[in-house]
């Protein structure tokens, strides 16, 4: 079920699917997606996988994404996507939130579990932080400014990607974003990935998974064990994991939240 919530006293509102309300109704699984994705349309699959523990699971669409508002003058960098989320977490009845964040949206995630100390059950990163790619697709953004992207750096970026990704599943959200969104969060995320974000990491005391392409180095898993989190691979995907493999991604998920709950 689609719900909302107003982020403000102007009717703004932020937008999430609600699923499995009736399991584990006051510890669910949020979902935040990465830049240019919409939960709502990367995790279905993942969710619906027979393979997926079926714990109550909020797919968030943050603003200036997906089906929630995009106001012109909205602030959408990390901090703020972060707070508006703990504003939502708080309004409501939730005994303890379990974080699920996928790339860039990994920093808004990192710094929601800094917002809530007491109430995070165990985050859970997915292919966190920005690949060489992203790096270098946010940097072209960033190179101009925020109005030259808005009146023409979306629009080309937007024909640039058509022609050469073959993941049209992640161009429909990105082509129904918000370019101030876009732009705002593009440069929050390379600062953000230029910060020591692992050392935020590491200093959480709480439950902390990482899930990772089975080919990833083995200095990366390292550093991520370094920092005290428990990691997952998983086969057959990239970057992409909602997408490349959500079956696999579902069952890296619920392996974790499984483990949670046996402990």
């Amino acid at each position: 079920m689609m719900k909302s919530f107003a982020i403000d006293d102007r009717g703004n509102v932020l937008r999430y699917v609600d699923l499995y309300s009736g399991s584990r109704a006051r510890e669910p699984l949020l979902f935040v997606h990465g830049l240019g994705c919409a939960s709502s349309s990367d995790y279905p699959p993942v969710v619906g996988a027979d393979s997926y523990l079926k714990t109550r699971s909020i797919l968030i669409d943050l603003m200036g994404a997906g089906f929630s508002d995009k106001p012109e003058d909205g602030e959408y960098h990390s901090d703020s996507q972060a707070n508006i989320l703990s504003t939502f977490v708080k309004s409501e009845p939730f005994t303890r939130v379990n974080i699920f964040g996928h790339s860039a949206g990994a920093f808004v995630a990192l710094k929601l579990a800094k917002c809530l100390p007491d109430q995070t059950g165990p985050l859970i990163l997915c292919a966190p932080g920005l690949n060489d790619y992203g790096k270098a697709m946010l940097s072209a953004i960033t190179s101009m400014s925020e109005a030259q992207f808005v009146s023409t750096g979306f629009s080309r970026l937007l024909e640039q990607l058509k022609s050469t990704s073959d993941n049209e599943a992640w161009l429909g959200p990105f082509s129904v974003a918000s370019p101030y969104a876009i732009y705002q969060w593009a440069k929050s995320a390379l600062d953000d990935n230029a910060q020591n974000w692992l050392e935020d990491l590491a200093a959480l005391n709480l439950t902390k998974a990482v899930i990772l392409p089975d080919t990833i180095a083995s200095d990366e898993i390292a550093k991520f064990e370094h920092a005290g989190c428990i990691v997952e691979l998983v086969a057959n995907t990239e970057h992409m994991m909602a997408y490349d493999n959500p079956d696999g991604l579902a069952l890296a998920i619920s392996r974790i939240l499984n483990l949670k709950k046996g402990a």
